[in-house]
């Protein structure tokens, strides 16, 4: 027999861990985050701005990739950026070297399992509580509480049903229409159908081919083929883009049918996400004239931008010479707008409509360099190879936080930074998105990283998951790894990403949730939390996400307007506040702390490592000896009085 005396698990556990050690790394990964986010000025801080002198009085340029807002009177330099493209890597080789760390690894593999048994802990002891406090709530359920999707691309955002009506309705009744030049000669719709050898009858959802199958698994590329109805990119330009010969009618007719959709359901809401490539400043006019004057702008919505990161297809084309070149035409005329709103009228306007901006592309592209980018300055990235995913993402959030500087400065509203990140690739994507994004689309790679997962709970990032997505695209749904970090407290919604590939209905964030419900088995307590959560991560302003859940603050919950349980919330809060204040706790205490939440064994407790018969345990008589019990730790002596 080997007893605690001879054995000491528990100075074994605290020298393996070097707990101090532990949590100084971790603060340090939390305070790196600090000097990045959030991206935009919170209403704190931009109540202490100086206001923004008029356009005229101002300069606007770029300095090495970033733009500087000037005075014209002296050239002081009014807006820049905070931190240069070399702390920035130097900070991500830093966070590398944290998440790498085997002692840390240990530790937030560690503390993640906990988190995982204090919430089947309190679902045992609280689900009919909660469901009490649910019952009591009148005029409320899953289905009338606000939800929000949070990740939702506007080209594919209906199902392919509504996409294959819509383009039979047009070619039967509207085949004269002109909608395209080829080779010089205008074309209507019905000859561009002719020359494909169709008519409307002939048409059905399994040609349209526009639903993803098990053919896309892992392939990103042949998933991109599905935005091409008949697999005729010409189709897409006609019926999918804001940017044709027709202005982007059809989009904008199939947009307004979505918002009577909307309309009708009146507790879902989208983000919608419209591209600007960054490959001629004329875009921005472009699309804020389509948005506008096809009066685009409703309650139920608000949009977002995302920015393909597709600079090397555009530098062999001949269209860009160098990436600052796309930096500017991303963001001079939004410049432009915020600081001289007579210049782009339309736009001015528009981006009051804009919640945020998102960078997207296939994540399991390999940058292919054999060179650091660091160094590399985007006026002299004249490389045909592309940037690599940090690259792209610094300059991309830089440039967003001076711009949110001036127009919180201005009195107009801001932008979120939301990239694409973790969906496949490579696991510094998300060393990335940790530093920059105020919340994040996918995040599948955080099962590969304890650290990265624990940081991301610590840092309440939000995280928008596409179960159905992913389920064709790069993990199976019986292995998608939602539950696991919606049990652990991570910031989870649910979003749907394209409804025109993976939905079957008009209300493809109902069958998203409808899914998740069946597989996972959530409660109407679940269910209603993530809906809350996904009101809080989107980009709709404050006052309107408190017009919906009683308040915007996280902390605060109005049950009769969210539906979400209090104990539910107490209990994720009372979570959070022990992982935060094991991590910031001084070290005089850490150690009671960490062991605070783990049940431990009595010191006078054998361990016998050989197997005796034990005929009375066998059958069941014989209780279990007191000194052979798990002692009541502080931690759960004062959590049991509120879970029963």
């Amino acid at each position: 027999q080997v007893t605690f005396s001879d054995f000491k698990l528990g100075a074994m556990m605290e020298q393996a861990l070097d707990l101090p050690t532990v949590r100084v790394r971790l603060r340090k990964a939390l305070e790196l985050r600090q000097k990045y986010t959030p991206t935009y000025v919170t209403a704190s801080s931009a109540a202490r701005l100086p206001p923004m002198l008029p356009g005229r009085n101002l300069r606007w340029e770029f300095r090495n990739g970033v733009m500087h807002v000037i005075r014209r009177l002296d050239g002081v330099v009014l807006e820049g950026p905070e931190s240069s493209v070399g702390d920035y890597y130097n900070d991500l080789s830093e966070l590398s070297s944290i998440r790498s760390d085997g002692a840390v690894n240990t530790f937030c593999f560690q503390r993640l399992r906990l988190l995982t048994m204090k919430y089947e802990l309190h679902v045992i002891n609280n689900a009919d509580q909660e469901l009490q406090e649910q019952i009591s709530t009148p005029h409320r359920d899953f289905y009338n509480v606000r939800k929000v999707d949070t990740h939702v691309h506007h080209s594919a955002a209906m199902n392919g049903k509504h996409l294959l009506r819509f383009i039979k309705k047009k070619l039967k009744s509207h085949g004269t229409d002109f909608v395209m030049t080829v080779s010089g000669e205008r074309k209507t719709l019905a000859q561009i159908f002719e020359s494909l050898g169709l008519g409307w009858m002939d048409l059905s959802l399994d040609k349209l081919n526009v639903v993803a199958d098990q053919n896309c698994f892992h392939r990103f590329d042949r998933f991109n083929l599905k935005y091409n109805p008949l697999n005729q990119p010409m189709l897409r330009t006609i019926f999918l883009k804001t940017d044709n010969e027709i202005q982007g009618r059809y989009l904008a007719e199939i947009t307004e049918q979505l918002f009577d959709d909307l309309d009708e359901s009146k507790y879902q809401l989208t983000e919608w996400r419209l591209s600007i490539y960054g490959r001629a400043r004329s875009e921005w006019d472009n699309l804020a004239k389509w948005v506008m004057n096809n009066k685009l702008v409703r309650e139920h919505n608000v949009w977002m931008i995302q920015i393909p990161r597709l600079f090397n297809v555009y530098k062999a084309a001949g269209q860009l010479q160098n990436f600052q070149d796309m930096l500017d035409n991303i963001f001079l005329p939004i410049f432009d707008a915020t600081l001289d709103p007579e210049s782009h009228p339309e736009l001015s306007q528009f981006l009051d409509h804009v919640s945020g901006f998102d960078s997207v592309d296939d994540e399991t592209k390999s940058s292919g360099r054999n060179f650091s980018s660091k160094a590399c300055d985007p006026a002299n990235w004249t490389h045909t190879e592309n940037p690599s995913y940090r690259y792209y993402n610094y300059y991309l959030q830089t440039n967003l936080r001076v711009l949110n500087r001036v127009r919180a400065r201005a009195g107009k509203s801001q932008f979120s930074y939301r990239p694409h990140s973790g969906e496949a690739g490579e696991i510094h994507h998300l060393d990335t998105a940790f530093l920059l994004a105020d919340s994040i689309s996918h995040g599948l790679n955080l099962r590969k990283s304890m650290p990265l997962q624990y940081l991301f709970y610590l840092a309440s990032i939000g995280i928008a998951m596409s179960p159905c997505s992913n389920n064709h695209l790069f993990v199976s749904y019986h292995k998608h790894p939602f539950h696991e970090f919606f049990t652990r407290g991570l910031n989870l919604s649910l979003s749907t990403d394209d409804p025109l590939m993976f939905h079957q209905t008009k209300e493809p964030l109902m069958e998203e949730y409808s899914l998740a419900k069946q597989f996972f088995r959530l409660s109407s307590a679940d269910m209603c939390e993530l809906a809350r959560n996904s009101v809080l991560m989107s980009g709709f302003p404050a006052s309107v996400q408190a017009s919906w859940l009683g308040s915007a603050d996280r902390r605060v919950n109005i049950i009769s307007r969210s539906n979400v349980p209090d104990a539910r919330i107490r209990f994720r809060t009372r979570c959070l506040e022990d992982e935060l204040g094991l991590v910031q706790g001084d070290d005089e205490n850490l150690m009671a702390a960490f062991r605070a939440g783990i049940p431990q064994l009595s010191e006078e407790a054998p361990l016998s490592f050989t197997r005796q018969p034990s005929p009375a345990i066998k059958a069941g008589t014989a209780p279990v000896s007191p000194s052979k019990r798990a002692t009541m730790t502080p931690m759960m002596t004062s959590i049991l009085p509120e879970l029963l």
